[in-house]
């Protein structure tokens, strides 16, 4: 069973914004470490981040909704007693 195209996007969305703050949380000491120490200049490293943190966003994003859905071919049952 597929979900509507509308959910997808949806889901997309929420997933995309999601993993994109992540990044950006993830990435703002790597960006405050290099300008700290004079490694490359504010927009060279910006640009840098800003690249890094959308290829790892999308990465996450797209595996998660392209990948088939992994069904059990049995449902686990617990002992009612």
């Amino acid at each position: 069973m597929s979900w509507p195209i509308k959910l997808r996007a949806i889901s997309f969305a929420v997933t995309v914004g999601v993993t994109l703050t992540e990044s950006v949380m993830g990435a703002t000491p790597i960006g405050l470490a290099l300008w700290y120490f004079n490694v490359a200049s504010t927009a060279k490293i910006f640009e840098f981040l800003a690249l890094l943190v959308a290829s790892v966003s999308l990465s996450i994003s797209i595996y998660s909704h392209v990948r088939p859905a992994r069904y059990p071919r049995r449902a686990h049952t617990e002992d009612a007693a």
